[in-house]
């Protein structure tokens, strides 16, 4: 079952749409920059919901800045550690924590979509010159998920679903700066803190899935989604 109809929802569905067993919680609040109390209670109502049904695996997406002793805790992330425990406490869900997933996507609230329009229609912006991003691709995140999901589901509860290295912002730009083909028009301020992910979970499965996450991934999957649309 499939509850949800942004991009997670989507990729996850040619797997679990008919899956009786299997709940992917993919709705929700999906801007990291909300502050609006109604958004987080509708979330919380639906998550609420959807645990009180039969399903016994279900699983809900959280935030790897969730566990960043050093990030702000933004009402956004206040929300999302809080639906986290709520499914924890029902004994029946896992919590895939995810950094900034990449993909097809509308939503002009990702990182990518937002620097990839930016980049090509020549606005300016800032970049935290000390602030790092993790970026998966989210056919990594399917395949990754699936494992656990399938065969590891007594095994581990909190997962943190991420490349094996955080990216600083400066960086990210530059690639997006040699994908593109473009100069990026923005200004640098010392700002930021550090991304650390416990990424030792996924190493292990996308090693024996033979996923590389490592040298090169950023690059990689910025030209796959971003490169075809110049």
């Amino acid at each position: 079952m499939i509850v949800g109809n942004g991009l997670l929802a989507k990729v996850f569905s040619h797997i679990y749409a008919d899956r009786p067993d299997v709940t992917i919680f993919a709705a929700g609040v999906s801007n990291s920059t909300e502050t609006e109390p109604a958004a987080f209670e509708r979330e919380r109502k639906l998550l609420l919901e959807r645990l009180e049904g039969s399903c016994p695996k279900f699983v809900y997406f959280g935030s790897c800045a969730v566990g960043n002793p050093q990030e702000t805790l933004t009402p956004y992330l206040a929300h999302k550690a809080a639906m986290e425990s709520l499914v924890l406490r029902s004994g029946k869900g896992v919590v895939l924590r995810l950094p900034q997933v990449v993909g097809r996507s509308d939503n002009v609230h990702t990182l990518t979509n937002f620097l990839f329009h930016h980049i090509i229609s020549g606005e300016h912006f800032t970049v935290w010159s000390r602030a790092e991003r993790n970026l998966i691709d989210v056919e990594d995140i399917v395949s990754i998920a699936s494992f656990v999901i399938d065969r590891q589901w007594d095994t581990h509860k909190v997962v943190p679903v991420a490349a094996l290295k955080s990216t600083p912002m400066p960086m990210i730009v530059r690639t997006f700066e040699e994908v593109l083909g473009m100069k990026a028009n923005f200004a640098m301020v010392d700002k930021g803190v550090p991304f650390p992910i416990d990424t030792s979970i996924t190493e292990n499965i996308s090693h024996r899935m033979k996923i590389d996450l490592g040298e090169g991934y950023l690059e990689r999957i910025l030209r796959k989604y971003y490169q075809v649309a110049t």
